[in-house]
């Protein structure tokens, strides 16, 4: 007798695989011996199948009439997961171990999740992670304390393993024992959480699992509400959609010139109340303009009028901890007036960002842009225009009528009311002032962020939620245009939809030179993440491209500052808003993670979702058209998809004004520019291959 097979196979539960274990047979006798003992090894199969075949010519004592004994060990990844002696009867050259129980050290966990109708939930994210036990860790023994703030990973959570879910529902994680010790040897508390499809945000945390003595623990099904799991709307973490209504009618406002026309024609006309929310108002602000240029309207008299005429006008106000703002400016300006301004103080790294505006309850905006000289333009985005401070400016607003009003006057007078009990010892709290009338036929969901431990303990990431469940279901295209793209999850998010669809693309509209410092080399990382490193990379990448906006004028090129912040997805789904793509617009101040405690760190944001799933109102088509067809340069009818898909459409015109502004009389077709990571316009200008020749390049 020289060769003998074992095998078997290690018991699963019903309905679920198994990791690749590692099974090893030795000499009982001889085993722990520099393993001189050892007969063989292999690797188990998903359904805990193993071969081991061994070599005996030389231990011919273990097999003796008829009668074999060997030991047998299990491992995962190094791990020592069970051992056993065998001991049995055998005929012929394969010896059939049987099944085999698992037991010993605990190893995983499996389980199901389903939906309020006991459905099955596929395609979702499930991760076992350790959680530390404060009360007995190193970390709560000093002098770690410090240690333990400063740096973040050293504390909370840590992955041990993750399952995506199958078309049953399925999930199940298997890890080696020894990953949820310490380095002491302290044992770890275990937590099962359920994550998006595009692995970014929890849906579920289960309670912690202490002290598991099983080898493979099967959980109880967890149930999830779908809408909330895979739905396309924004729920908050309930059971029914958050703040929608089906009755509106909405007028995108696409530059500043027609928002600021728009609000000024509906607060001359106002009767009952005006409700404003701002984050800057400089009260020097001329609105409009007559046709020959000299000023026409300035936006404060136009609110001391209405005031004037017993409309009763109130504003809340950013106000800033440390950088300048206007709310003293605008206070004085209206102190003498019926007009009451209130404040919201900024205390850390968050500001109120909200920008709304709600007249009688029958109209209401969501609106671009701070009320300031620097961000009036028209859609000609021309480089010399005195009626605007700086270079052109592209923005992008809302105005809209019927039952989502309801939510603009919700936001304002919680945020009115939480002010009023903090500052003003409850003098002049405010109550609803009108039922909304249906009009329209428009879907619309009013989205929020909210700061934690201001108008809620645990505040809100509505905003957020929203962008990952519409990129998560993705198909065609994904279309951005932001002022900031600095946010950690929402590159993560990107970037695992980009990877789970080849077919996906991705435009982003952006600044080259964002206005806070840092954020450039932030953005620069972020790119880096999706695969692009260079300006030649967004004009050549098959799924995802950068790209900025340019004026061009007698000989000058200028950087289009982009300040919009406006998300379009299939043509089915549609954001326009407040909220910028950065941390502290969506979740929290990512971007410093680990430099400072970011938690409660979250803008007050609010955006507008225009879901069309069906396309049958036609307005996210309507949006993007009128998007692309100015920053193109081709008319709404003429837009069509290239062989290469959306994204090639905008290559190509990009790579069309690199070639067209390299001539000697330069010239923009639309404004489009790739994305380039220099820091001057000159150089980025270089970077993108354009020849310079005698034209002025401005800042």
């Amino acid at each position: 007798m020289s060769i003998i097979i074992f095998k078997g196979r290690l018991k699963r539960i019903k309905g679920f695989n198994l990791p690749s274990y590692q099974v090893i047979i030795y000499n009982p006798d001889k085993a722990g011996l520099l393993d001189q003992g050892k007969l063989g090894e292999s690797r188990t199969h998903k359904k805990g199948e193993f071969q081991v075949k061994t070599d005996l010519s030389s231990d011919d004592a273990l097999f003796t009439n008829h009668h074999f004994k060997i030991k047998m060990e299990v491992l995962l990844e190094g791990d020592l997961i069970y051992e056993t002696q065998i001991a049995g009867e055998f005929t012929g050259k394969v010896i059939n171990l049987g099944e085999i129980k698992l037991q010993g050290n605990h190893h995983g966990v499996t389980g199901k999740l389903v939906d309020e109708e006991g459905q099955p939930l596929k395609d979702l994210v499930v991760v076992a992670r350790k959680v530390n036990r404060k009360e007995n860790s190193i970390l709560e023994k000093d002098p770690l304390k410090l240690v333990d703030k400063v740096l973040p990973r050293l504390k909370g959570e840590k992955i041990l393993g993750k399952s995506r879910t199958s078309k049953e529902g399925y999930y199940e994680i298997y890890y080696p024992p020894s990953s949820y010790h310490t380095l002491l040897g302290e044992k770890e508390d275990i937590e099962v959480a359920v994550r998006d499809s595009l692995d970014v945000s929890d849906l579920y945390i289960g309670e912690k699992i202490q002290d598991p003595s099983c080898a493979i623990i099967k959980a109880d099904d967890i149930q999830l509400n779908r809408q909330d799991a895979v739905g396309w709307l924004v729920t908050l973490g309930r059971s029914k959609k958050s703040r929608y209504t089906t009755k509106n009618k909405v007028e995108f406002l696409i530059d500043n010139e027609v928002a600021l026309e728009s609000m000024l024609r509906e607060i001359n006309q106002a009767r009952n109340f005006i409700y404003l929310t701002q984050f800057e108002f400089d009260p020097e602000l001329l609105a409009t303009y007559s046709d020959e240029y000299p000023p026409r309207e300035f936006l404060v008299k136009a609110l001391s009028r209405a005031s004037k005429r017993g409309v009763e006008v109130k504003i809340v106000l950013n106000e800033n901890l440390l950088i300048p703002d206007n709310f003293i400016q605008i206070r004085d300006y209206f102190q003498k007036s019926g007009v009451e301004v209130r404040e919201f103080t900024s205390k850390g790294l968050y500001v109120m960002h909200a920008k709304t505006l709600l007249i009688d309850g029958k109209t209401g905006f969501i609106i671009g842009s701070p009320f300031k000289q620097l961000y009036w333009d028209t859609t000609s985005h021309l480089i010399a225009d005195p009626r605007r401070e700086g270079g052109p400016v592209h923005d992008v607003s809302l105005q809209l009528e019927g039952e989502s009003l309801t939510y603009l006057e919700e936001f304002f007078l919680q945020l009115w009311n939480h002010i009023t009990q903090k500052e003003y010892q409850g003098q002049g709290m405010l109550k609803s002032r009108f039922s909304p009338v249906s009009t329209g036929d428009i879907p619309l969901q009013i989205a929020r962020s909210i700061t934690p431990d201001s108008l809620s303990k645990k505040g809100e990431r509505g905003i957020f939620e929203a962008y990952r469940k519409a990129i998560a279901r993705a198909q065609d295209f994904i279309y951005l245009e932001n002022q900031y793209f600095t946010n950690k999850t929402m590159i993560k998010a990107l970037k695992n939809a980009l990877k789970a669809n080849e077919n996906l693309q991705v435009v982003v509209v952006l600044n080259e030179n964002p206005d806070i410092p840092g954020y450039k080399q932030w953005q620069n990382g972020s790119l880096e993440k999706l695969g692009i490193k260079s300006a030649s990379d967004n004009l050549e990448h098959p799924q995802i491209g950068f790209f900025t906006l340019g004026a061009g004028d007698n000989q000058k090129i200028q950087p289009i500052y982009v300040h919009s912040k406006v998300g379009i997805v299939d043509d089915r789904w549609a954001t326009v808003g407040t909220a910028n793509l950065d941390g502290s617009s969506l979740t929290y101040v990512n971007e410093l993670e680990g430099l400072v405690d970011t938690t409660f760190h979250r803008n007050m944001e609010l955006n507008a979702i225009i879901p069309d799933r069906d396309k049958k109102t036609g307005e996210v088509l309507k949006l993007r058209k009128a998007l692309w067809s100015e920053h193109l340069g081709i008319e709404k009818d003429l837009l069509k998809k290239e062989d290469n898909g959306w994204l090639g459409l905008w290559q190509k015109r990009a790579k069309e004004n690199i070639r067209s502004i390299s001539k000697k009389k330069p010239h923009f077709k639309g404004q489009l520019l790739p994305y380039s990571f220099e820091l001057t316009a000159q150089s980025q200008l270089k970077d993108m291959g354009v020849k310079l020749n005698d034209e002025d390049v401005l800042e």
